[in-house]
């Protein structure tokens, strides 16, 4: 009789036992396959680097890249030329329907979508950027060619500001903000209550500190406070890091009550770096804590990982899953496998790839 009795208990806390595919533990971030082929396109942009996003009113989210190809697909081969034609573009994409996309350039000589003066040894490399009223704000890295390569240049020690009026997506102006310390504050805006937060990097010479600070979400030109432990100060020789880390990618967005810091595994080139990293906080100045593994590069050639960087957040492409959606860059395979044949290459390995993170992979509060 006892025996029966212990065989029912066991059978009884089996039924009850909790569904373990439910549980944190064993939910896990995947590839976005349907979201990554909104960047196989064949005219206008057709593949570059960047890949920052500010959602608009208007049901459109403004993309902004780096260096990239615009058009020049040949259709038959599937291929573009090895090297890309702009320092930068832009891309206008509905949120709902990813699908329909514009893509934004100049008619200038290079036909770039920021530019500002003619000498072409300088251009600017956009980052994040925020909306106000009619009008949206890209933060743009000011760099100078200083030799020939892939590493080639240096910043500038000035943000500019590009002006784009929303109604027909034109660029209306620049303003170039003062000097900031050599911080580049490009990384990420978060509009929090009545204040934008900014956030910026600079080279510590084994990687990266970053910094925050903050200005009236209605007006940029109005005093930036800067953030040190001993609170918000409008005295820049005040500000101290907040966060420092060997790599040079840094993007921060909010979930919820979360302050969400994303990084990658350092990587200059091919078999460097595969992985790419959460932290969170509940405070926009941080602790960031909580480090968290969630993706690792599948994008293999011939067993090799590309050089990769820029792992964005995009918020305003919702799932309503509570899963995040993040893109990263790859930058081929050079010194691994050579993908450069007669002067072209697949697209593919200069374009983002998209993943979606669940909440509580990053946090399990979340």
């Amino acid at each position: 009789m006892k025996l029966f009795f212990l065989y029912a208990i066991i059978l009884l806390l089996a039924s009850c036992k909790k569904d373990d595919s439910l549980s944190p533990a064993n939910v896990s971030s995947y590839k976005d396959s349907a979201f990554t082929n909104n960047f196989k396109r064949t005219t206008g942009w057709v593949a570059g680097d960047g890949g920052y996003s500010i959602a608009l009113n208007n049901g459109n989210s403004l993309w902004v890249w780096g260096d990239s190809h615009i058009g020049f697909f040949d259709p038959v081969s599937k291929t573009i030329p090895c090297l890309f034609q702009v320092r930068n573009a832009g891309l206008v994409m509905g949120i709902s329907t990813p699908q329909n996309q514009t893509t934004l350039i100049s008619t200038a000589n290079p036909a770039s979508c920021f530019y500002y003066g003619s000498d072409n040894n300088y251009w600017f490399w956009p980052g994040a950027g925020y909306q106000n009223s009619d009008t949206a704000y890209v933060f743009l890295s000011r760099v100078k060619a200083t030799g020939s390569g892939g590493f080639g240049f240096t910043g500038v020690d000035t943000n500019y500001v590009a002006k784009i009026k929303i109604a027909d997506m034109t660029v209306t102006g620049y303003s170039i903000l003062p000097p900031k310390n050599g911080i580049n504050f490009n990384n990420s805006v978060i509009k929090d209550g009545s204040y934008n937060y900014i956030y910026g990097t600079k080279s510590n010479g084994f990687g990266n500190d970053v910094f925050v600070a903050r200005f009236p979400s209605a007006n940029l030109y109005a005093p930036w406070e800067y953030y040190s432990p001993a609170g918000w100060n409008t005295n820049l020789s005040a500000i101290q890091k907040i966060y420092s880390e060997f790599t040079s990618s840094f993007n921060i967005c909010k979930i919820k009550n979360k302050y969400v810091l994303i990084t990658t595994e350092f990587s200059v080139g091919c078999d460097q770096g595969k992985n790419i990293y959460s932290y969170t906080s509940d405070l926009p100045y941080g602790p960031f804590t909580n480090k968290k593994i969630i993706w690792t590069l599948n994008d293999t050639l011939q067993g090799h990982y590309p050089f990769f960087y820029l792992a964005i957040a995009h918020p305003e492409y919702d799932n309503s899953k509570d899963e995040l959606l993040i893109t990263y860059c790859i930058n081929g395979y050079d010194n691994c496998v050579n993908v450069c044949i007669g002067g072209r290459k697949n697209p593919d390995y200069y374009r983002p790839k998209a993943i979606r993170a669940p909440f509580k992979v990053i946090d399990a509060s979340l």
